[in-house]
């Protein structure tokens, strides 16, 4: 009933690409550079990026290398692990470059700049295409730390840069960067709400469904693939399994009532989801033979499952504290409340919408605060809570980065909501759309690649 994970026909668009390493081996940056992970702020990475050098004798006539910088300087900023060096500093050392072999390693140091990117690109004979060439380099430990090639259709052209971006910033993190993800989101139309995607930079907008009805609670399957989501199409909240290209599409589960809040296991074996089957909101887990095993046996509604990263627990919401406000609460993914469940929140007669970290060390919820709602952040080591949205508007609905650096989330303010990132440990703010009428964000996994 699920589908594989290494399904044919539904392998990424990328691997039309042709990729090869340059003839140098790539490094991991040094210590001295590298940025520890964990840590909740940090002095960014000061780097040089230079115009891209059109190495054919076919002209760019349509600014190609304008805009692949623009782009690639646009990813590095977006991850927040990177300040870029303005122009005006290094374009004399630049201009000098361009007639010499090799970089001046201290030169660069001494106008700012602890990495260099140099590329070269050319626009394929048939106009349908280009190929680049990137390079990027230590200039404080003086060496050459990465090369990539990559030879794209022009409609991978912006991916292409994505996954630049990415390799930077695994060569100063040791984990792969988030150029390249998607998240899905609801957004309000005349009839309902519709499934649309939207890249992580704010670009590449499009609508996955047409199904001109309510919508609900979309979720990615591990691999990026699938997309499930529960639909009101056939007047009943069915749910539905989408790909993520919007070619394929499935109803999963349909009993009469709720069939809602789905939640792919990591291992893509089993989806928890919530079932008002037994007059009541439970949650039920769906396995891959259509079986269906109950979680949850309380007379409160139990709603809202996310699975812990190791595939061992689950985090939900309920009102079984007898105080007739939602709590957030843990329970084995296996013998669901029948064994220990934990509650985690306190202090707000409001709490739901639990998302696991990546990492497994921290849990996001919508919890109420005064008059809003913000985001609140459960470590699951120190056993506390801490707000992090602050500022005008409620904050809800909250989804993690794959990386675990980034929450997505829906903010209203004065009757409009939109979707908005913000780094964990920051205050600063993106908006994501524009609309009005954005909700439910769902941050997709790294794609295979």
């Amino acid at each position: 009933m699920f589908p594989k994970t290494n399904r044919a026909g539904f392998k990424l668009s990328l691997f039309l690409m042709v990729l090869v390493l340059l003839p140098v081996r790539a490094v991991l940056a040094d210590p001295r550079v590298r940025i520890d992970l964990e840590r909740e702020t940090h002095k960014k990475v000061v780097v040089a990026v230079t115009d891209f050098v059109l190495d054919d004798s076919i002209a760019d006539l349509i600014g190609i290398g304008k805009e692949a910088k623009k782009i690639l300087e646009k990813d590095l900023v977006l991850s927040e692990w990177f300040t870029l060096l303005q122009k005006p500093v290094f374009e004399d050392l630049e201009r000098m470059g361009l007639s010499r072999q090799g970089v001046d390693y201290r030169s660069w140091r001494q106008v700012g700049a602890q990495w260099l990117i140099k590329t070269e690109y050319s626009v394929l004979r048939n106009g349908k295409g280009q190929a680049f060439t990137f390079r990027l380099y230590d200039a404080v430990n003086k060496r050459f730390l990465l090369g990539k090639r990559y030879r794209a259709s022009r409609d991978l052209f912006r991916k292409t840069l994505h996954r630049f971006a990415d390799e930077v910033v695994m060569q100063l993190t040791g984990k792969r960067g988030i150029a390249e993800t998607q998240i899905a989101f609801l957004n309000q139309e005349n009839a309902g709400k519709e499934i649309y995607l939207i890249d992580f930079d704010g670009y590449n907008l499009r609508r996955l469904t047409h199904d001109n009805t309510l919508n609900l609670s979309p979720a990615w399957s591990p691999d990026g693939k699938w997309i499930i989501y529960t639909s009101y199409a056939a007047r009943n909240p069915d749910l539905i399994m989408i790909d993520s290209v919007g070619e394929k599409r499935q109803t999963l589960h349909r009993l009469p009532g709720l069939n809602a809040a789905p939640a792919w296991s990591p291992d893509m074996q089993k989806i928890a989801l919530v079932l008002s089957r037994d007059q009541n909101s439970e949650i039920y887990i769906l396995n891959k033979d259509s079986q269906l095993g109950r979680l949850t046996r309380h007379f409160n509604i139990d709603t809202s499952p996310t699975w812990s990263p190791d595939g061992k627990k689950i985090a939900f919401t309920s009102d079984r504290s007898g105080t007739g406000a939602p709590q957030i609460y843990i329970m084995d993914s296996s013998k669901g409340d029948q064994s220990k469940v934990t509650r985690i929140s306190f202090g707000s007669s409001y709490n739901d919408n639990p998302a696991w970290s990546p990492n497994g060390d921290k849990i996001a919820y919508t919890s109420r605060v005064g008059k809003k709602f913000q985001i609140r952040i459960y470590d699951l080591n120190s056993h506390k809570s801490q707000v992090m949205t602050v500022g005008s508007g409620s904050c809800e609905q909250p989804s993690w980065s794959p990386d675990g650096r980034f929450i997505i989330y829906r903010k209203r303010e004065n009757d409009r909501f939109n979707i908005f990132i913000q780094r964990v440990g920051s205050e600063e703010v993106r908006q994501l759309t524009f609309s009005g009428r954005g909700h439910s964000p769902a941050w997709s996994p790294y794609f295979k690649r």
